[in-house]
């Protein structure tokens, strides 16, 4: 089957939102864009959804649609029932000389992304992303300079920062996933006179 005739995609040029997630265990980055044409995509929300199950223990389904389900009604009131494009950032297992942290991790945080790709409602399309694709090894704070140099002062204000300093990146995540997917993100080039 043709993947234009698929019905996933022929409503993806319907969805004037996209949403972009930097998906988490017990937080996600979430952003909402406008994007009824390319030149006048903006950034509507960005905020960072709390799961309210209990994190001590294992992590179970039960977590992975607890997440989810702080992610749509964080949405919820942002969208409402318009269909909306979906970019994810998916998880990857690297090299042992370029791992951090607990690898299950990642495994249980493939859950909450595969959960977040098949519960939320008014998906028109699915993407995923690798780290490496939109970041590439651009140092973390210098990039996220980046995204916010990409914004303008009314989307700035379009931002929620939870009080936690160091919860901030998954939120500035989140709008890079959606930046890169909209073409915005690149490095900006200066040209001489």
């Amino acid at each position: 089957m043709s993947s234009s005739l698929h019905p996933e995609n022929a409503s993806a040029h319907l969805a004037a939102k996209l949403v972009s997630i930097d998906p988490g265990l017990r937080h996600c980055g979430v952003a909402v864009f406008d994007v009824p044409t390319r030149e006048r995509v903006t950034l509507e929300a960005a905020g960072m959804p709390k799961n309210p199950e209990r994190q001590s223990g294992e992590m179970s389904l039960a977590s992975w649609a607890s997440m989810a389900f702080a992610v749509r009604e964080w949405l919820r009131p942002r969208l409402g029932d318009e269909p909306f494009q979906l970019v994810i950032e998916l998880p990857r297992v690297y090299a042992a000389s370029h791992q951090k942290g607990d690898q299950n991790d990642l495994i249980q945080l493939a859950g909450v992304v595969g959960m977040l790709g098949g519960s939320l409602p008014g998906i028109a399309s699915r993407r995923s992303i690798y780290p490496r694709d939109w970041k590439g090894s651009l140092e973390p704070d210098a990039f996220i300079e980046r995204i916010k140099q990409r914004l303008d002062a009314a989307e700035h204000l379009r931002v929620e920062l939870p009080s936690a300093s160091s919860l901030h990146h998954n939120i500035w995540d989140a709008i890079g996933i959606g930046l890169h997917a909209l073409g915005r993100l690149g490095p900006r080039r200066v040209f001489p006179r």
